[in-house]
């Protein structure tokens, strides 16, 4: 019947169907989207959990952990920020205990108030009460992780690499050798790739890995540019971003960019590691990642980012020319 309508419509009259048709698809994505962030993200999520306070506590203490970094860091600088962290970190404490966010937490606190009596701004009120967290902690978690450290240039020279060529060294593959990429590669990729930058420094992302051939195919199932070689792929690697993590309608995005670096960041970490990756796009609309969700077992307050191909790189490859736009074209100067 649409074959047959398509047929006796011209496209003067099918087009604005099409438009209004699509305009209305993505109306009721969005309309999904906005009821997914406003249930799980921080600000507007009726159910609060670990997460949330713990996200609250990071966005906090590295307040302060960037104001001790400035080149003349101001003394007594964002005191309600101070007071109010030590009041949701002894709240916090009191509910879920001592971990490296609330440990982390105290030694940003501890550093800031070290720096003000230095300049001649004892704070004994924020001393009295660091004291009294102290005594509270247990002798396993350790104070020192926090607040800002010292590096030098001719440390970060020594580390520096021929980048340029790495990176074009890099492609997609498609055409895996066989082979079993063993996790403790996984795991040494993904710690390499914690150290990718993101929004206050509260690392959201996830990763889940997928070895079984059964799991495999059924999560490639549902994405459409795997045909012909995902089947190759020793893991399919999924990457998600926990929207508890981000504040407000400002942060409606940030998933995403945080979420697009931290999988280039794991991508070119497995590449350092002589390891194979195709990134596989997961655009998907809502009821498929529903449907994906519930394959995966992955909570619903997390988004998808994407899916990645891992496996071992061939002796010979074919791989996609894809020459890249001008600088021009992509560089504006002013």
């Amino acid at each position: 019947m649409r074959r047959l309508i398509r047929l006796l419509l011209p496209n003067l009259v099918l087009n604005p169907i099409r438009r209004y048709r699509n305009k209305n698809r993505l109306r009721k994505e969005y309309e999904e989207d906005y009821i997914q962030f406003s249930t799980y993200s921080f600000v507007f999520g009726k159910e609060k959990t670990k997460r949330h306070y713990a996200a609250e506590l990071i966005f906090f203490y590295h307040k302060i952990e960037k104001g001790l970094a400035m080149p003349e860091p101001k003394v007594g600088f964002g005191k309600k920020n101070v007071e109010y962290l030590v009041k949701i970190l002894k709240s916090y404490i009191k509910k879920y205990g001592w971990d490296q966010v609330s440990a982390t937490s105290l030694s940003a606190l501890e550093e800031y108030y070290v720096f003000n009596k230095e300049n001649g701004n004892k704070l004994k009120r924020l001393n009295k009460e660091i004291v009294k967290l102290k005594k509270t902690m247990p002798n396993h978690v350790e104070l020192g992780i926090g607040g800002t450290k010292t590096v030098f240039k001719a440390d970060i020279e020594q580390t520096l690499v021929d980048f340029k060529s790495f990176v074009n060294s890099r492609y997609s593959i498609r055409d895996f050798a066989p082979g079993h990429v063993s996790d403790k590669v996984i795991k040494e990729a993904i710690e390499i790739a914690q150290k990718t930058p993101s929004v206050c420094n509260r690392h959201s992302w996830k990763v889940y890995s997928y070895s079984k051939e059964q799991d495999k195919l059924e999560i490639l199932k549902f994405q459409n540019g795997n045909k012909g070689f995902g089947h190759l792929a020793d893991k399919i690697l999924i990457v998600t971003m926990d929207l508890r993590d981000f504040r407000g309608s400002i942060e409606r995005n940030q998933a995403y960019i945080d979420g697009g670096m931290y999988s280039m960041s794991l991508i070119y970490a497995l590449h350092s590691l002589g390891i194979g990756t195709c990134p596989l796009n997961l655009s998907i609309v809502n009821k498929t990642e529903r449907k994906l969700k519930e394959v995966t077992g992955i909570p619903d307050s997390e988004v998808f980012m994407m899916m990645i191909a891992v496996g071992h790189i061939p002796e010979k490859l074919k791989v996609a020319w894809s020459p890249r736009r001008e600088i021009d074209e992509v560089l504006t100067m002013y």
